[in-house]
């Protein structure tokens, strides 16, 4: 069975193609922008019979960028949500560690680190495992 470390470093091996910005399976200790960190998941268990048993899990993908200029962090954010969700429909499986990924949506809002604010987008991936 899947666990969600596997699903959650899956999803940073497979969005560590996009190239010029850091991925991050888990919270790391310290945030350099433009960069991506998988999550805590919410976990939701599906039970088709008794022998059966599924679990969706729904990953936030925080994506945050330096801010330059609005516009271009804007910019740099749309680049990159749009980024995230090529990658993950092109990879549904993760490579063969999922069933099918698919994301749902994507908020926009800040992330703060070390006392600094920078524009993000929070995306939710909800996974099959």
């Amino acid at each position: 069975m899947t666990n969600g470390q596997d699903i959650s470093e899956a999803l940073a091996a497979s969005l560590s193609t996009i190239p010029d910005v850091r991925v991050h399976a888990f919270a790391p200790d310290t945030f350099l922008p433009p960069g991506i960190v998988i999550q805590q998941p919410v976990m939701t268990w599906e039970t088709f019979n008794r022998s059966f048993c599924t679990i969706q899990w729904e990953f936030p993908i925080a994506v945050a960028v330096s801010r330059n200029t609005d516009r271009a962090a804007q910019t740099e954010l749309f680049r990159l949500v749009e980024a995230i969700g090529d990658v993950l429909a092109e990879n549904s499986t993760l490579d063969d560690v999922v069933n099918h990924t698919t994301v749902i949506n994507a908020t926009p809002g800040t992330i703060t680190s070390q006392g600094i604010e920078y524009p993000s987008y929070v995306m939710t991936a909800r996974v099959i495992a």
